[in-house]
């Protein structure tokens, strides 16, 4: 799912009732070993037992990539959102082919092609490890808190993963540090595309359209999980439901919604509206222009761009939400209520106020600290190349090589044995290289360092060397030999030597000033993330003293299980909103332009589809992005959707929610059997599912 955002006008509604700290009725995105089942017998007369969440864990999957999925099938196949495959049917593509256009339909086995870089999890237990790490952070300071709880985390991640190839250990901090959890999953790196329709069915209504509702989406995928080039067995499928779905109807979603900044300060948040969400939109918003000025050079281009374009314009209208709501006095007013909600709630206990008071000036100061070296920190180490494939393989090439001579506790988190696996498959995967595209995001990401941080920067001045951006940029592009995975991959093997020796124009400009990102890095664990890590583990003991496990933990891109209905909303202007829209309204809104241009395959089925069936459906559950192509499910764990958007009031989500306005946005179950069998010929997928 994209990401979320709330309006001016539903913050008014929200700050119509008093601040409560514990979560509200049909709130929070909650972990599987803490689901309130208590409060959803209360609201609707029933609520999952534990072998009810069992099986639906079991059915759940991660993908490595960013979204969600379930397993609908007994060998291995699995359901998804379009927007999430389409990196890999974009690779399926070619100079003169757009298969993202055209979609793709496997009518046997034999068709089922692998996507490259793709891995799948499922979480099979979850082992509370909060006194381990507490043991080893104990007696040490806020500047190295997070060495040692980092090096205390590898080791219990290389425990837990023994040798077993197929499995994948983390190590999960919930409630800012209140909590850890060990999550193990069993990891799948052979999936197989089975279904993708055709990007104007995936995505009709397009930028128009994103973030609002009523929608005509077919925003589904089908994959399927293979092991030893054969279909996984997978007994623990969730069923399919065929009927349709009723308004009112009490309905859950479990997958792994990406974060959520529902627990941070007023500092932090003020950090973001002030400092942080300006620059990313205006960074977001050139960038947006380049790309489509490069695709409007042809129908090459705009296929090479169409990806990224994407992307960058979902993620400018989401990030545009929440700078608003966060702008808004009266929204921010929700932030600050919650901090003085818990300073007047343990007012009686002078030690404890006086903690928490101290653990809200740890985290201002090292805020404050963060402000004159976040943008350094952003370019050289959290953005690097603005995105290029190419950039991102070359460090992870220069890192591994240095990373695993080193001590598995030792090691940056990314490279440790439990995790390297995923580093490795995502460098050597048999991926395509766009050269004029990646040339595009390195030339701006590099003219932008030089901006912003000023062309005497000795960082600057490190990067480009007497060369311009642009020419810079090109000559990386045009010279590098990191577009072959077999290169790529006897540099992997090769290690630290094989880097050292390299001569790749890629590999030698990561490798002359990565001790400088480094350091950036480290500054930032030591003076930001240790103690602000410290400070977040008082906070929430003191909120666990007032409130037990009342409260969810913010989103952490694990598995968590919403709750709600099928339900409409009402706009503040008084505009009833209902939940369902129908196939019939696909052809009422096409105009035959895009975005509303209806695929020829769906113009020649119209005499056959039934109008009245169920296409998109609204629901009151809580999820923020990553939640894409997680399964929306009725109270017998029936798989009835796939949720792959919110409504424009929920992109607020990610700091309060409103259950008066926040929908999650889902296609119908109904609407993803009826587009099989009627409009894409594949009843072989339908038998599937049913069975």
């Amino acid at each position: 799912m994209k990401a979320l955002l709330r309006s001016a006008g539903a913050l008014g509604l929200l700050l119509a009732a008093p601040f409560v700290a514990p979560a509200q009725a049909e709130e929070g995105m909650w972990t599987f070993d803490n689901f309130p089942s208590d409060e959803v017998r209360e609201a609707y007369g029933w609520a999952p037992d534990q072998a009810w969440l069992d099986r639906v864990r079991l059915g759940s999957v991660r993908l490595e990539g960013g979204c969600s999925a379930s397993i609908v099938g007994a060998e291995g196949l699995v359901q998804t959102n379009h927007h999430c495959v389409v990196d890999c049917v974009q690779n399926f593509s070619s100079p003169g082919e757009n298969v993202v256009l055209t979609g793709v339909r496997a009518m046997s086995r034999a068709e089922e092609r692998r996507c490259e870089g793709m891995a799948a999890q499922v979480l099979m237990n979850i082992t509370d490890v909060t006194q381990r790490i507490e043991g080893a952070t104990a007696d040490v300071d806020a500047q190295g808190f997070t060495r040692a709880r980092d090096a205390e985390i590898s080791r219990i991640e290389s425990e837990c993963r023994g040798e077993a190839a197929d499995k994948r250990c983390q190590v999960v901090t919930l409630y800012q540090g209140g909590q850890y959890k060990l999550y193990e999953y069993k990891r799948f790196e052979d999936v197989r595309l089975v279904f993708a329709p055709e990007l104007n069915a995936a995505f009709f209504g397009g930028d128009p359209d994103n973030f609002n509702f009523p929608r005509y989406c077919l925003d589904v995928a089908f994959l399927r999980l293979y092991e030893n080039d054969r279909p996984a067995r997978t007994p623990n499928r969730l069923q399919w439901r065929s009927d349709p779905l009723r308004d009112g109807e009490l309905v859950f979603i479990s997958g792994n919604p990406g974060s959520t900044s529902r627990q941070l300060t007023a500092a932090q948040l003020a950090f973001q509206r002030d400092h942080f969400l300006p620059w990313r939109l205006s960074y977001l918003s050139e960038l947006r222009g380049r790309l489509i000025a490069y695709s409007a050079q042809g129908p090459e281009q705009a296929r090479i761009a169409s990806d990224t374009l994407f992307g960058v314009e979902n993620a400018f209208k989401a990030l545009t939400g929440r700078r608003l709501a966060l702008a808004d006095p009266q929204g921010f007013g929700v932030v600050e209520a919650r901090e003085a909600n818990l300073l007047q709630s343990v007012a009686s206990s002078a030690d404890t106020s006086q903690t928490l008071s101290a653990a809200y000036g740890d985290i201002a100061e090292a805020t404050q600290t963060f402000r004159g070296f976040y943008l350094a920190h952003q370019f050289a180490e959290v953005r690097l190349g603005g995105g290029s494939e190419l950039m991102s393989w070359a460090r992870d090439l220069v890192r591994a090589g240095d990373e695993r001579a080193k001590p598995n506790a030792e090691r940056l988190p990314a490279y440790t044995d439990a995790r390297i696996g995923s580093v490795r498959q995502r460098v050597l995967a048999e991926t395509p290289v766009e050269g004029a595209l990646d040339e595009i995001l390195i030339s701006f990401w590099l003219s932008k360092m030089r901006e912003y941080l000023t062309a005497d920067d000795p960082l600057v001045r490190k990067v480009l060397g007497e060369e311009s951006p642009e020419a810079l940029a090109h000559r990386l592009v045009s010279q590098t030999r990191l577009g072959d995975p077999a290169f790529r991959a006897q540099l992997w093997e090769g290690g630290a030597a094989a880097i050292a020796a390299s001569d790749d124009p890629l590999i030698v400009f990561i490798r002359g000033w990565d001790a400088d990102a480094r350091a950036l890095r480290a500054r930032n664990l030591q003076e930001v993330e240790g103690p602000v890590a410290r400070a977040q583990e008082r906070i929430a003991q003191a909120r666990f003293q007032q409130y037990g496990q009342s409260l969810y933990p913010d989103a952490t891109f694990t598995l968590r299980l919403s709750y709600g209905r099928i339900a409409g909303w009402t706009e503040p202007g008084g505009r009833e909103v209902a939940p369902f829209t129908t196939i019939s309204g696909l052809y009422e809104r096409g105009t035959g332009a895009d975005p509303f241009a209806i695929t020829q395959s769906w113009l020649d089925a119209r005499p056959r589809l039934n109008p009245n069936t169920i296409f998109n459906v609204s629901t009151t559950n809580d999820i923020i992005g990553g939640n894409s192509g997680s399964p929306l499910l009725d109270r017998g764990g029936r798989v009835v959707g796939a949720v792959f958007d919110g409504n424009i009031h929920s992109l607020g989500g990610e700091y309060f929610y409103d259950g008066r306005l926040n929908r999650s946005v889902a296609v119908a179950s109904t609407a993803v059997e009826e587009a099989l069998g009627t409009v894409y010929g594949m009843n072989h997928i339908v038998r599937e599912l049913r069975r």
